[in-house]
């Protein structure tokens, strides 16, 4: 052979690789890939399902807080339970805040559970952000059309809705559970005001929760890979928060204090308790950087250089107290700063008030309480709600994985139930990506239809494992 043919066969012979590669490996990677499941979206099916249209007008009252009026809310959801036959008292000192309390009679009130709502919201915020208004209920335009946009649909007028068909399904097929289920529908949340909502129930009608022992309320996340649910959380523990207004004559006072804060945050110790461990290594899998990889091992990476100096704080809250000054804005004649410090289990709040107080004063500056909440304190990983969670979503056409999960920045009232010595889990029903998920307090809040759909479903399956569950 000469060596023009020697140049022609590897000439000709590299091509056939390349058509061979560019033809044939594909289909090979494909066979070899995990299979990706394609989601029928059928939009016009869940438009026409009952839960979207009580959403819809739960959504079509505007309950911003503040002013955090719900009586409309509180009076298209009594009329829902009273078409049910399901009994309910609408109780509290505000005429135009009220609470909503229903109870789904079972064999026994005791063991009973509490589906804990708010239908307060956060206020919008600038109007010409959102793609459709807030108080709407409308579909989304173009690409978008599967989802329905509007202030709470998922923080969280649309797990009220859930829950309420949840208990509705029970009553029309005639099941009698085992032990009574209590629906809550209270004002306040979004302050952070419980002695007008819950805390009101508790203090001056606590027989309305007779019998309670476990609640199901927000706070769960679901992490999603692609359209896919792959791990469902289970909230069950968050840090405690001090939330305060700091004043000042001067804009530098504020600045020079969260200067200091900073850097005794920076100083601050790293210490793993609780649930914490338990939690990042059930979500350590699925997370595609590298810290939340690495914290798979969080006993290795605790004290590790690397991690302290590069970890974002997503990370690094769930290890140590931490600060959270804001920034400072004209007050009056003065300044003022909003300041929030979240505490792991184990940290008082009164002796971490006591220490801001020091420092606020030394520099002469004034501080007002927005709010402080309860001590950490993390529900156990037993008893029949927790188990029916369990039971019901590790059955899940989903296929996902069933674990704990805990809020570093973030409350609601689980805290107060814990507090006053309920199990309390944060739960989510529904299919929501990450993107998705930031648009709560945010402009363009929504779900995708069918999801939300899927998601009431999701919830009567609970409910009903939960009655017959001996």
């Amino acid at each position: 052979m000469n060596r023009n043919t020697r140049r022609r066969a590897a000439l000709y012979g590299g091509a056939a690789l390349v058509a061979f590669a560019v033809l044939a490996l594909p289909r090979l990677v494909v066979r070899k890939a995990p299979p990706v499941r394609i989601r029928q979206l059928d939009v016009p099916k869940a438009k026409a399902d009952e839960s979207v249209a009580l959403l819809t007008a739960l959504i079509r009252i505007d309950s911003s807080n503040p002013p955090g009026i719900t009586r409309g809310v509180v009076d298209v959801l009594a009329n829902a339970f009273a078409c049910e036959g399901i009994p309910y008292e609408i109780v509290g000192d505000d005429r135009e805040r009220p609470i909503l309390v229903a109870r789904l009679a079972g064999r026994t009130r005791e063991g009973a559970l509490l589906l804990l709502n708010h239908v307060d919201v956060e206020p919008p915020g600038k109007l010409d952000a959102w793609v459709v208004p807030p108080f709407a209920a409308d579909m989304g335009p173009g690409n978008d059309s599967m989802y329905l946009y509007g202030r709470g649909v998922l923080d969280m007028k649309g797990q009220a809705v859930a829950g309420f068909y949840g208990m509705a399904s029970l009553k029309r097929a005639g099941v009698v559970p085992l032990r009574d289920i209590v629906f809550v529908a209270e004002p306040g949340e979004e302050t952070y005001t419980p002695e007008i909502g819950i805390g009101w129930v508790l203090t001056h009608r606590p027989d309305l929760l007779a019998g309670v022992t476990d609640v199901f309320n927000e706070g769960g996340v679901n992490e999603t890979v692609g359209s896919d649910i792959h791990r469902f959380g289970i909230e069950v523990m968050q840090k405690a928060t001090i939330s305060l207004y700091v004043d000042a004559e001067r804009e530098e006072d504020l600045k020079k204090l969260a200067e200091s804060l900073i850097d005794v945050d920076k100083k601050a110790p790293y210490r793993l308790v609780g649930p914490v461990g338990e939690f990042l290594q059930f979500i350590g899998p699925s997370r595609n950087d590298i810290w939340g990889r690495a914290m798979v091992e969080p006993e290795r990476v605790l004290h590790a250089a690397w991690f302290r100096q590069w970890a974002p704080d997503v990370y690094k809250a769930l290890v140590r107290d931490g600060f959270y000054p804001g920034r400072p804005e004209k007050h009056g004649r003065g300044w003022r700063m909003e300041l929030a410090m979240t505490l792991l289990p184990g940290s008082s709040t009164e002796e971490a008030l006591a220490r801001l107080d020091r420092w606020i004063a030394e520099r002469g500056l004034r501080r007002t309480v927005h709010f402080i909440t309860p001590e950490s304190v993390a529900s156990p990983e037993s008893g029949r709600a927790w188990d029916t969670l369990q039971t019901v979503l590790s059955l899940d056409p989903e296929r996902a994985q069933v674990g704990i999960y805990v809020l570093s920045i973030s409350y609601t009232n689980s805290a107060l139930m814990r507090a006053h010595g309920y199990r309390a889990y944060g739960v989510s029903p529904f299919n929501v990506n990450i993107n998705d998920a930031s648009k709560i307090h945010h402009p363009n809040e929504r779900i995708i239809l069918p999801y939300f759909v899927e998601g009431v479903e999701r919830m009567k399956r609970v409910l009903l494992e939960f009655a017959t569950r001996d």
